[in-house]
């Protein structure tokens, strides 16, 4: 892929928004459902209905000791 190439699909992506199906879907009813609870009267925000798949938010990194613990937990 050349640059311009690579420039082109960037510009497409920013005015499409995510080439992945699925956080497009999550959008969409996310937005549905906000349209839907404010022509009800509700207070709702598009972000309540978003999945939080923990951007912005500390994560804990695994440590070899958590792979460990977690093998020998379903060791079963």
């Amino acid at each position: 892929m050349t640059y311009v190439e690579s420039v082109n699909w960037m510009r497409y992506r920013r005015q499409t928004g995510p080439l992945n199906l699925g956080t497009r879907l999550d959008e969409g009813f996310a937005m549905l459902a906000t349209v839907f609870n404010n022509a009800m009267g509700g207070k709702a925000k598009f972000s309540d209905f978003m999945p939080d798949r923990g951007f912005g938010t500390e994560q804990k990194k695994a440590t070899p000791q958590d792979l460990l613990a977690l093998l020998q937990s379903v060791k079963g």
